[in-house]
């Protein structure tokens, strides 16, 4: 989900995977590379430690966000 950009139309807000593709072709593969990594060490994990993982990374996305929401108000 993007936030919202003040004063430009949303057909002129940028995607991530537009961006992406925006960049040198060794930055990509640089990318892809890290993309790459990380599955596999994840998958190397146990199913609890993979669960318990991305339960803490919601719970630290749900504290950016209501950060975020706190200074927009």
């Amino acid at each position: 989900m993007a936030a919202p950009v003040p004063d430009v139309p949303s057909a002129e807000v940028p995607t991530i995977a537009a961006l992406i593709e925006s960049l040198d072709p060794e930055i990509r593969e640089a990318i892809d590379d890290v993309d790459r990594t990380l599955i596999a060490l994840s998958l190397q994990q146990s199913p609890w430690d993979r669960l318990r993982s991305a339960s803490r990374m919601a719970q630290a996305l749900a504290r950016i966000a209501d950060a975020a929401a706190s200074q927009g108000s």
